[in-house]
């Protein structure tokens, strides 16, 4: 918690911010009620159900699966404050009446009234006031003894859909669906555009936003759906008596809770939630479209698509696509944002572009062609270069990186596993969607993710901001994040293969990529860092055991020891070449030309007593290499050499800040900023 609100500068809760009109409106916009006169299309024939008898029980093997979910989450609690994993505990003392409540729940088609309330949360949208229902992001936390049931009724509904004589979902929904991702989904648009431009064709893709989406799809679409997928009797009257008389509590600014009553939408916050919306919406997917056209959705985000000899005619029939799924969406009671709908043209090397300021009637509006389109989190272009998504995420994990660097002083600070931990934050963020965009990384593009990547490894290290990338990567062990992304499509190219052939691939098969993946990565990796033309004194001495250094455990490095190994830090050389402080490279301590941290660690005899206690531990070679491979090789080595920095480099800081607080200081010295800067420049007045 104290990372996030640091990561975000703290303020009031928006319920304690507005006046309770304000807060009124607001939750009634996101939670609207069903209109009275809505009639939800004919999904289904009009048969007369089966019962199939008494429902099945439920079974140990699920119930195993509701503690293994409680055990794993590490979510809120909701209205009863009772955390999942304080019920994990309790249900092995009170598992059988618990099941019994939950067969009972079954056979009479109920669900508790104590289970459907939830407790409201509005988060704020990034630099957004919140005034509106768009500027908030409503979350709704539930008992977890409901959500434990919920998880039951959701598995036996897949397993209905997956298995059951009935329908399945629409092959376009990969949303909220087990072995489907974002990835598979821009995997399929980029197909399609493959697949014209080997055709000489162009494609016409436009990316539809839904307003308030899962909140407002009407129950009645639901109930309806329910019947079409041939769903059993007793799961519908259950899901019936779940989604009835559903509300949401919400503290406002004098200390009461109000509650609003939620008669639209599926459940926020819910395990059914997702599964609903899928049935719900998957009306919109089956609906017939003209040869050429096609529709991609995840969850809500709906891409619909057209090919054709040229951008004329794919606009014509996109226009025309766009009408058929724009209707189907309105019928379901759901309603389109045009100004958040974004049209995009995919063409090939040399052919020609869209017109200037060419449009698409979407809807009751006109939405303008635009070089480029944000879909799942990417931002794609017409030639599928990524150019403009490495110039967004670029600068976004740079950004995180800046905002973690606030919680990552050089002394310290968060424990070195928390800093790894920022750190994969960052690379997951940079990474996402590898499996697109790994196979058309440009140097532009890689100079990107490496600046993003420099950034936080510095404070993982806690290096001064001047170490180069070779040597902050290398130190914290963090391999290139375009190596990573390559190993990551490796990995998904045999996944999504062995699916494509029908098999489902083992752990083992997977394991055996990554690893060969990861093999390649690091021989790749060590011959990049011997090209690098900076940080070289360390990748030198680190390649040799670069396997070895990255997977050490209980090893950190801290401040000081990383400036002996980087020579940023105190060292004469540093401060006038770099820093730009000193007037001389020359040691202040024995009148060397050069004071190098090579210099200080192996040569200079003020050190000499300390560096007699090293050697005795590590042995008398203090080149770079061999004192990292002395470090490898036990902790005793580790901490001799962690300890030796230590006074080191503490006592030439504590020169340091002497000489410049000298009363017949130079002015080169005055550059240093902060607090140091500041009682120097207060002196002199």
């Amino acid at each position: 918690m104290w990372a996030r609100n640091k990561l975000r500068a703290q303020s009031a809760p928006i319920s304690d911010t507005l006046q309770p009109d304000q807060l009124g409106r607001i939750v009634g916009e996101l939670f609207p009620d069903e209109p009275e006169d809505f009639v939800p299309p004919r999904m289904a024939r009009q048969t007369p159900d089966t019962e199939e008898g008494v429902p099945s029980p439920v079974t140990e093997a699920e119930m195993e699966a509701v503690i293994t979910r409680l055990q794993s989450k590490k979510r809120a609690p909701g209205p009863d404050g009772v955390h999942g994993r304080v019920l994990a505990i309790a249900l092995g003392h009170l598992g059988d009446s618990l099941r019994e409540l939950f067969d009972c729940c079954l056979r009479s088609g109920q669900f508790p009234e104590a289970w459907k309330e939830g407790r409201l949360c509005l988060l704020p949208k990034a630099g957004r006031t919140p005034d509106s229902a768009s500027a908030v992001r409503p979350v709704v936390l539930l008992n977890e003894a409901g959500k434990a049931l919920e998880k039951i009724v959701a598995s036996r509904l897949v397993q209905h859909l997956e298995e059951g004589s009935g329908p399945g979902l629409s092959e376009s929904q990969f949303g909220f669906r087990a072995r489907r991702s974002t990835v598979d989904a821009l995997k399929r648009l980029r197909a399609v555009t493959g697949e014209a431009e080997q055709g000489r064709e162009v494609v016409v893709a436009v990316s539809l936003d839904i307003a308030n989406a899962f909140n407002s799809l009407p129950h009645a679409v639901i109930r309806e759906a329910l019947k079409y997928f041939g769903v059993p009797p007793y799961l519908r009257r259950l899901l019936e008596a779940y989604l009835s008389d559903r509300r949401v509590g919400l503290e406002n600014r004098s200390g009461s809770v109000e509650w609003w009553r939620v008669g639209c939408g599926v459940p926020q916050g819910s395990v059914l939630g997702p599964i609903l919306w899928d049935i719900g919406y998957d009306w919109v997917l089956r609906g017939r479209l003209l040869p050429g056209m096609g529709v991609i959705c995840y969850a809500d985000d709906t891409l619909v698509y057209s090919r054709g000899r040229n951008y004329k005619e794919a606009a014509r029939l996109a226009e025309v696509g766009l009408d058929l799924v724009i209707s189907r969406i309105e019928s379901l009671g759901l309603r389109v944002r045009i100004d958040k709908t974004e049209a995009l043209l995919f063409r090939g090397t040399g052919r020609k572009g869209p017109p200037p300021e060419a449009t698409l009637q979407v809807g009751e509006g006109r939405v303008r062609m635009s070089p480029q389109m944000k879909y799942l989190g990417l931002i794609l272009d017409g030639g599928w270069t990524f150019g403009p998504h490495f110039a967004m995420v670029g600068p976004k994990v740079v950004k995180a990186a800046s905002a973690l660097g606030r919680l990552l002083p050089n002394l310290g600070g968060p424990s070195a596993a928390c800093r790894q931990l920022y750190s994969g934050v960052c690379r997951s963020m940079a990474t996402y969607g590898a499996p697109v965009w790994a196979d058309r990384l440009t140097a532009k593009n890689k100079a990107a993710l490496r600046a993003a990547q420099r950034t936080i490894a510095v404070r993982v290290i806690r290096g001064y901001r001047t170490v180069s990338w070779a040597a902050a990567t290398a130190l914290v062990g963090d391999p290139p994040w375009e190596l990573v992304a390559e190993v990551l499509a490796e990995t998904y190219s045999y996944v999504s293969g062995r699916r494509a052939l029908g098999e489902n691939p083992t752990l083992d098969g997977i394991l055996r990529v990554h690893r060969i993946g990861q093999e390649a990565l690091m021989r790749r990796w060590g011959e990049d860092l011997a090209v690098q033309p900076y940080g070289t004194r360390v990748t030198a001495a680190i390649r040799p055991v670069l396997e070895r250094w990255m997977r050490r455990k209980r090893k950190p490095l801290t401040f000081r020891p990383t400036q002996i190994l980087t020579g940023h830090g105190c060292f004469g050389d540093y401060l006038y070449r770099t820093a730009q402080r000193e007037p001389t490279t020359e040691c202040h301590d024995c009148g060397a030309a050069v004071d190098s941290a090579q210099h200080t660690l192996e040569v200079c005899p003020r050190w000499a007593v300390l560096r007699q206690g090293l050697t005795s531990v590590i042995g008398g070679d203090l080149s770079l290499p061999s004192v990292i491979t002395a470090m490898l090789g036990d902790d005793e080595s580790w901490k001799a050499m962690v300890s030796f920095c230590e006074t080191v480099m503490s006592q030439k800081e504590a020169d340091e800040r002497m000489r410049e607080e000298a009363a017949d200081v130079a002015s080169i010295r005055g550059r240093r900023m902060g607090v140091r800067r500041r009682r120097y420049l207060m002196r002199l007045l």
